[in-house]
């Protein structure tokens, strides 16, 4: 119980519940424990009632659980000091059709799992055995009658009416898992005469030597004498630099803070993330605390600017050029309408974003712990990335989570949750359920620093223009989510959807993307093409992608974690492809399986597989090849690009499809592609026409110098070739550094490669280049040396040296690794760093290279 203000108490009833269960078809009744906050089906399997659903195909039973009737109950005592005059209960969240009953009382039902549902139960209470019940029922029996005559991806349209994480109704990477429960905390919170009800902070304005910060302070009053409330800022050292009290005479007051020498806070990589914390206190006329409320903000602006391309400049130019280019998709429709950049800005200065797209990351998230959450987004930070988007189909994430943005630097573009489909916004019990919800979200989430922007929904606009005011996603973003922006949360820009701009919302140059070059929008690059193209293909970038997809398997280690090895072997890849789903909506004669696209890519561009060990490898590493590159071509063509965000950063559930990080909280060779490539400051190498281009990106806010050393390198041996330079780089910038024609490269073959080595104050950084197809390197075999040393039980090194040139060194435990899946050149040495996260001894740790001497 809270007692911190003695006018308010707050009772906690989560615990232990008892759950029952009645099928639909005169099975006999289940009774078990559960949790609370839990999920059914994660109290099923904690006692037993079904087997584990993400081993093999278990999923498919326990697919019963959600035609059944659920109901969670408990009794409980009021504690000493609680009273009842004004009471209220409060659910986080509820999924999702409920009724609530108090002492055989019913409290009223709920529809919507994604927001808190709060009911006033004071006159119901009484000093000893409440008994209070929420049951559940069936999602199918509420919308019955409901038109399902609306467009909706991914195997069902009825879920469009249901306000529950849209992700596991089905997906193309998870599995269907609808489920029930008290899924967030249950709290009973007794008032004295006032009710502090929100507490908004806001940066309107960064001058040179102060910052304006607006508090808005929401209060629900019932005691005939005044509230007095008292606003205290403290500073990230805990130290008070403002306070001020005023006299709450409306439900919202408002007044504005000066903060003399403002601590900005920073996206990663640009600067640091001080949090400051305001502190509200509500006072009663005799001076007594009736209620309080406490948040941390960051002081920061952020905006998107979206400038058109003027005739003639070298961003027209390159818009022209885009939509020429000979591949579908690359166009969007938009023929000579201006291009439209999308950059973010933070603070006043251009903030070039890496990322990628957060999904729900597990379809139970009851049970994702603050640890993990922490873990995740800890990940993405030590990967260099600095923005993650929420994507419209899973859930309003908890504290934890932005807990962790804010502390890591990790920005959020954040989407309402609506996605792959035509809301039916002419349905008026539809429209109703949002106009509550939006509306509660944005409370929820815009006090954080690291939330930078919000859009309508994802993808529900990607089949009309951008203008098309009659859309459904159009109308729910006039009516309702756009509005609610504008008056709830001013400093932050609203998109009507993501991607939005151009002509059916799908323009690579205007605003922002879903744009990947392998798709081509139905695969045929990947079922018909030798791919010898595909590094061209990966040059054409779009203005900002906010899901550019990639796909690479997990590791072995992973992957038998939820299939057996013989599952592995299997010829019918059955729990391949049960694991990593499909898109049901390809064109006709379209046979290949996303399955089958991530095969193909890893063996027509990587080679043959000699064993199953083998093509397992190549189809994690595919990954790291695609994004290595994607990312360097992005940054090449910094400021035309305003950023990238990968399909998908994190996992739901045990997959071998998206993720950079899977479903078990440890990085795939895609995620150190990642890293490596989205360094503040990084070489890289173009091809051109008749040469090759050298560059220097530089994300710092600084400029930098350096030297670069380029090479020809053989398998085996000295270089053939070399040329070392000063570069300098201004801040923020990137630029071409060299120019070299192929007649001045001796010695660049099918057997040599060409790499740029970029020494500069703050670190190193490798690009190469081959000529060649991958699979066309012939290497000779490499002798791998290695030395091990532990610093301690969880922390340690691995040096590891070789004769010739070594491809993909690959390091193989679950463990975090400084580096991985790199190459070492002829004579070389590296030392990696590790670390185990939950404090486990490390154990072996198998270092191999696909060129190993056997």
């Amino acid at each position: 119980m809270d007692t911190a203000n003695s006018g308010k108490q707050v009772f906690s009833l989560d615990g232990t519940w008892q759950v029952d269960g009645q099928g639909p078809d005169g099975a006999a009744p289940l009774s078990l424990p559960g949790s609370v906050p839990g999920m059914v089906h994660t109290d099923l399997l904690a006692a037993g009632r079904i087997p584990d659903p993400f081993w093999r195909d278990q999923a498919e039973q326990c697919q019963w659980v959600e035609t059944w009737r659920w109901s969670y109950s408990r009794s409980f005592d009021l504690p000493a000091g609680c009273g009842t005059a004004w009471t209220e209960l409060e659910f986080g969240g509820l999924d999702t059709y409920a009724e609530i009953t108090l002492n055989g009382t019913c409290l009223g039902t709920t529809a919507n799992m994604l927001i808190p549902h709060r009911f006033e139960v004071g006159a119901l209470l009484r000093p000893t055995g409440n008994e209070l019940k929420v049951s559940f029922t069936p999602y199918q029996q509420m919308i019955a009658g409901k038109s399902l005559d609306y467009p909706a991806a991914f195997f069902t349209s009825d879920r469009l009416h249901v306000r529950r994480m849209q992700c596991t109704f089905h997906w193309d990477w998870v599995n269907r898992f609808v489920s029930f429960g008290i899924w967030r905390p249950v709290t009973l919170s007794s008032y004295a005469g006032a009710c502090l009800r929100d507490l908004f902070v806001h940066t309107h304005a960064i001058g040179r030597t102060s910052a304006a910060v607006v508090v808005e302070v929401e209060v629900e009053q019932r005691a005939a004498a005044a509230t007095v409330a008292t606003v205290e800022i403290a500073d990230p050292a805990g130290v008070t630099v403002w306070r001020d009290t005023l006299a709450v005479s409306a439900a919202t007051s408002r007044l504005t803070a000066d903060i003399a020498e403002p601590q900005l806070w920073w996206p990663h990589g640009y600067g640091a993330q001080p949090l400051y914390r305001c502190r509200v206190q509500l006072r009663g006329a005799d001076g007594t605390v009736v209620d309080g409320r406490e948040t941390t903000f960051g002081i920061r602006t952020a905006r998107i600017e979206q400038l058109s391309d003027q005739p003639g400049t070298p961003e027209w130019q390159q818009t022209m050029a885009t939509r020429q280019a000979p591949w579908p998709g690359s166009d969007g429709g938009n023929g000579d309408a201006p291009g439209k950049s999308f950059t973010l800005i933070v603070n006043g200065e251009r903030i070039f974003c890496k990322g990628g797209n957060w999904v729900p990351a597990d379809p139970f998230p009851a049970r994702i712990s603050p640890a993990h959450y922490d873990r995740l987004i800890r990940l993405a930070r030590d990967g260099n990335l600095n923005l993650l988007r929420c994507w419209g189909g899973g859930i309003y994430e908890p504290p934890a989570f932005w807990d962790a943005c804010n502390r890591y630097g990790v920005m959020i573009s954040q989407d309402f949750m609506m996605a792959c489909g035509a809301y039916p916004a002419d349905d008026a019990d539809f429209m109703a359920k949002l106009r509550v919800e939006i509306p509660a979200a944005v409370r929820l989430l815009r006090n954080h620093p690291s939330l930078v922007w919000w859009a309508g929904d994802n993808e529900n606009g990607m089949h009309h223009d951008f203008d098309d005011a009659k859309a459904p996603y159009a109308v729910i973003a006039a009516q309702i989510s756009g509005p609610a922006c504008r008056d709830l949360d001013p400093s932050r820009t609203f998109l009507p959807s993501s991607p939005f701009g151009g002509r059916k919302n799908t323009s690579i140059t205007i605003g922002d993307s879903h744009f990947s070059a392998f798709f081509d929008n139905d695969l045929r690059f990947v079922a018909q093409s030798d791919m010898s193209d595909y590094r061209e293909r990966i040059n054409i970038v779009g203005r900002f992608m906010s899901e550019s997809a990639m796909c690479g398997a997990p590791p072995l280690r992973s992957l038998l974690k939820f299939m057996t090895a013989a599952d592995l072997a299997d010829p019918a890849k059955r729990m391949w492809e049960f694991h990593t789903k499909d898109n049901p909506h390809k064109p006709v004669g379209q046979t290949i399986t996303l399955f089958g696209m991530l095969e193909r890519l890893a063996e027509t561009i990587l080679g043959p597989a000699s064993d199953l060990r083998d093509k397992i490898r190549r189809m994690e590493y595919i990954h790291y090849e695609w994004v290595r590159l994607v990312v360097e071509a992005a940054r090449r063509s910094k400021w035309y690009c305003g950023g990238i965000q990968f399909w998908m950063y994190n996992d739901c559930w045990p997959a071998s499809g998206w993720s950079m990080v899977d479903y078990y909280g440890f990085p795939k060779a895609g995620w150190y592609a990642m890293k490596r490539a989205s360094q503040p400051v990084i070489a890289a190498i173009e091809r051109t026409g008749n040469g090759y281009r050298a560059w220097v990106c530089n994300d710092r806010l600084t400029p930098v110098s350096g030297t670069l050393q380029l090479r020809v390198q053989p398998w085996t041996g000295a270089s053939r070739w070399s040329e070392s330079l000063a570069v300098e780089v201004g801040a923020n910038a990137s630029r071409a550094v060299h120019e070299l024609a192929d007649g001045a490269l001796p010695g660049l073959g099918k057997d040599a490669i060409l790499t740029a080595d970029l020494t500069a104050a703050d670190g190193t950084d490798r690009a190469f280049y081959y000529p060649g197809m991958p699979h066309e390197m012939v290497l000779p075999p490499a002798a791998l040396t290695v030395l091990r040393r532990e610093a301690s039980a969880t922390a340690g090194t691995v040096t590891v040296s070789t004769d010739h040139y070594a491809r993909v060194v690959t390091l193989d435990a679950d463990l975090e690794f400084s580096d991985n899946y790199f190459d070492l050149l002829p004579g070389e040495q590296k030392t990696v760093r590790w670390s185990s996260a939950d404090a486990r001894v490390a154990g072996d740790i198998p270092v191999t290279c696909w060129n190993q001497r056997t």
